[in-house]
């Protein structure tokens, strides 16, 4: 059987004049040549992270230690525009809270007819994008409505090169500055990534890489452990949670250095050695912890990985990697899930070319596989460039609907990220939301009408007889404004689970 460790990375574009006085991995890091996702490209990459291949998705291969059994009743490309009724009652129950208003006057007494606003302004749920550190930080025309769309469509984001090992070894000046813009605007920023044993994307230093040529293991041990305390304690509590190690299934190059020939290539879930299970891997999630409670740091370590929709013999895999890290090395807070979806024309949940375009039930089903291991879970890169079955771009906004609805109305998923949302910096330039010339994609609108219109909650009336306004909102922060006799006042709320209850009294 044929390696599975063959999944391509990489953006088109060119390195833009306004970064070519830095380093020319700094350079790529800027311009976006160099993408996280490789969710089975069979494109040979060069060390900088230029694809050079076609950009196909290869049959991963069964018959491993995989769970590869289908679903009785799989919903196939379900693709239909209506809400399923069953999705929209789990978001009510678990994205939703009361919010009660009592107002009183000067003496303590209720006050009927208080005139109440209830205003959201802040989601709980984290939707975010990656972002591309040169082209928010560099002064460029195309950076301007970059960095206007960013804070006013998202709550959170991702760096999508500048963290990466020798990308921030090389430039970190880069990374921090977009860390400054983001976390100045308010939103949270994920860590990516500690480690990424991918050794043709220009994310493992060079000394390192020498030493997987040599088998150096002592150096390759002694430097990625000294880059997990450089990088987690330079950032600090900056930083929501860190993937430590990044597509532990299926980049391994690291690992190789280290346990030689005792990891089979060919077929390494075989080996004597499997990545995604090994000592070393344990090893790095244990330091990860070790230098956040050495730092009092309050920052979650999380997994991230691909193919875990569609493909079945992610599920055996990655299932294992979870509970060996939680057996052996630290209880993990997140859980990532790609989200690469491909419009293909085979069976869903088989390894034959699955196609994707599924229900938003269907997805929230898959998403049960990856809760109940004590940690949240979230969409970390989502995005529709992948397959050659697509419709059209109307279809894209359809499976945008289907996987937001089904992440959203799951109680352990905490964010949903996509992996870019501009196709002028998306690594196979076919970003959800706008064409390179900024207008605006129909995913737009399915973004849009959900996070800020349908998700969004906005309500005015008037107190009860005994001094009250309740209304049902999503959780987030909120203004709730309370006006008696011209007077007013003003008051942030948090809506969580469980509800909340403030009491506003007025001057009069």
């Amino acid at each position: 059987m044929p390696s599975e460790d063959t999944g391509g990375s990489g953006a088109d574009g060119a390195v833009d004049s306004s970064v070519a006085r830095r380093s020319l991995l700094g350079a790529l890091a800027a311009a976006g040549l160099a993408g996280c996702p490789s969710d089975g490209s069979t494109g040979t990459t060069t060390d900088e992270g230029e694809d050079e291949g076609d950009g196909s998705s290869p049959t991963p291969t069964p018959g491993d230690d995989a769970t590869t059994e289908t679903a009785d009743d799989p919903t196939g490309t379900d693709t239909a525009a209506e809400p399923d009724p069953a999705v929209e009652r789990r978001i009510r129950d678990h994205r939703t809270s009361d919010l009660t208003v009592e107002v009183t006057d000067g003496a303590g007494a209720t006050v009927a007819d208080a005139e109440v606003e209830v205003a959201m302004r802040e989601h709980e749920f984290g939707f975010g994008t990656a972002v591309n550190a040169g082209t928010l930080i560099e002064e460029s025309s195309e950076g301007d409505e970059y960095r206007e769309y960013i804070p006013e469509l998202f709550n959170k984001a991702v760096i999508e090169n500048g963290m990466k090992w020798r990308f921030w070894e090389s430039d970190p000046e880069l990374a921090d500055a977009a860390v400054e813009w983001l976390l100045d605007r308010g939103l949270d920023v994920r860590g990516h990534v500690c480690i990424w044993g991918r050794s043709d994307v220009g994310a493992i230093p060079s000394d390192v890489l020498t030493a997987i040529e040599d088998g150096d293991a002592e150096t390759i041990r002694e430097r990625s452990m000294a880059h997990i305390e450089d990088i987690v304690t330079h950032y600090g509590d900056d930083v929501t949670e860190w993937e430590v190690v990044n597509e532990a299934m299926h980049a391994y190059q690291l690992q190789l250095g280290v346990y030689g020939d005792q990891i089979d290539t060919e077929e390494p879930w075989t080996g004597e050695v499997v990545p995604w299970r090994s000592p070393l891997l344990a090893e790095w999630y244990s330091r990860a912890d070790d230098v956040r409670r050495e730092n009092d740091l309050d920052v979650g370590l999380g997994v991230n990985d691909f193919n875990q929709f569609g493909y079945s013999y992610t599920d055996g895999r990655y299932q294992s990697q979870i509970e060996h890290l939680n057996d052996t090395a630290v209880q993990l807070d997140t859980v990532g899930l790609q989200a690469h979806v491909g419009a293909r024309s085979g069976e869903f949940n088989t390894n034959s070319d699955p196609d994707e375009r599924v229900s938003a039930s269907r997805v929230a089903e898959e998403i049960d596989k990856w809760a109940g291991y004590g940690a949240s879970v979230k969409i970390t890169e989502f995005d529709t460039y992948a397959g050659d079955d697509w419709a059209d771009d109307e279809q894209r906004a359809e499976v945008l609907a289907n996987y937001l609805r089904g992440a959203f109305s799951h109680p352990d998923v905490e964010d949903f990220l996509m992996w870019g949302f501009w196709d002028g910096r998306h690594w196979q330039n076919e970003a959800p939301l706008f064409y390179e010339d900024w207008s605006e994609k129909p995913a737009y609108d399915v973004w849009t009408g959900l996070v800020y219109d349908e998700w969004w909650t906005e309500e005015t009336g008037t107190t009860d007889e005994a001094g009250a306004f309740s209304t049902t909102g999503f959780h987030g922060e909120y203004e709730v404004t309370v006006t008696v006799d011209g007077q007013e006042i003003t008051e942030t709320v948090t809506l969580s689970d469980g509800g909340a209850t403030v009491e506003l009294s007025p001057s009069t």
